[in-house]
């Protein structure tokens, strides 16, 4: 082969690579067609902390890392020496005021009894009195005639004085006794306040000493251990967080200007990067209302005057459909790299 037919074969050579690069970097980056591309999408799934309510010090630990959990199994068990003391003395103190609520119960019963025993004792001392008091009269009468003595009247009018201040001291007692039933029925209700507030006050221990035990709150996977037997916990700290099995989508994030054909119920195609030679089928759920600038901690102020357009970026929710391999679905995870093109 002579100088000139090398040349034109590395011409052809070289035109082919090129025109071969250009293709595989066209496939890649240009999509041609009635569909919109975007690879700024991830899997998502709801990752659920669990965190601890009470104070205490970790007792065992019944979780491993990345394992299947159900919900209502139990994750971690907190020391309940002290929540069971609480539950005890809160227990005690209820007791206490159900106690406090018989005796004055019993007292209003013995008040109201004296009460009773004060208007017959009242009774019969007015007719005493009365009694009393008309033959005063009838002494005054005979005084006027000389019919008795002056001491036979006296006497008589000192017999009705007496029995009148007998009278009126069992009327000031029975006013004494009225109001010591009204106190007494002030301590039933101040009792019953009492057993209600212990009441809580037991119902709120046993709450604390559930707290002790930490289930799941939903079928997942576990996360990393980061948590240690004998360590101390406080209320609000989170242990470990759990990824919900029960519903995974796409967040696929397209440009403002591809949104014109994207509606919700549009088919997608998606891709995983870790899956590659699986081709998952999903719908549009739905758009969202605000950018993710928007949406975002610190949103963008362009009101300062240093204004430079760039395109925004509208998440956009996928799910997946019912008729994909659910061996396939397993594979996927929180936070994987997709390829979503939804078809128009």
């Amino acid at each position: 082969m002579n100088h000139r037919s090398k040349k034109i074969l590395s011409y052809i050579v070289s035109i082919v690579v090129i025109v071969a690069a250009a293709i595989w970097v066209g496939s890649k980056f240009i999509h041609l067609g009635d569909v919109e591309f975007t690879d700024n999408a991830q899997v998502n799934q709801q990752i659920v902390p669990v965190n601890s309510r009470v104070q205490g010090y970790i007792k065992e630990i019944r979780f491993k890392e990345y394992e299947q959990v159900k919900k209502g199994d139990t994750l971690i068990i907190i020391d309940d020496a002290d929540m069971r003391l609480n539950l005890a003395r809160a227990k005690a103190d209820y007791a206490n005021a159900l106690a406090g609520r018989s005796v004055a119960d019993r007292s209003v019963a013995a008040a109201s009894a004296n009460v009773a025993v004060s208007e017959a004792s009242i009774a019969e001392a007015k007719v005493v009195m009365e009694m009393a008091a008309t033959d005063l009269a009838r002494y005054d009468k005979l005084l006027e005639k000389d019919a008795v003595t002056r001491q036979q009247y006296d006497a008589a009018k000192t017999d009705y004085e007496a029995k009148k201040a007998r009278y009126e001291m069992l009327a000031r007692q029975r006013n004494a006794t009225s109001s010591a039933v009204d106190v007494s029925r002030g301590r039933i209700s101040q009792s019953e306040a009492g057993i209600e507030l212990s009441k809580a006050l037991v119902e709120t221990a046993e709450l604390n000493l559930s707290y002790t035990v930490i289930i799941a709150p939903c079928d997942g996977y576990t996360s990393r251990k980061i948590i240690q037997v004998g360590q101390l916990v406080q209320p609000g700290q989170t242990l470990l967080d759990i990824v919900d099995s029960g519903e995974i989508w796409v967040t696929a994030n397209y440009k403002e200007t591809q949104l014109k054909h994207i509606f919700p119920g549009s088919r997608v195609e998606i891709k995983v990067d870790a899956i590659p030679d699986v081709v998952f089928e999903g719908v549009v759920k739905a758009i969202s209302t605000a950018t993710g600038a928007s949406l975002s901690l610190i949103p963008q102020d362009n009101s300062a005057g240093n204004f430079v357009k760039v395109r925004q970026r509208i998440p956009v929710r996928i799910e997946f459909l019912p008729s994909n391999d659910p061996e396939e679905m397993k594979k996927l995870r929180a936070g994987m790299n997709v390829e979503c093109s939804v078809r128009y």
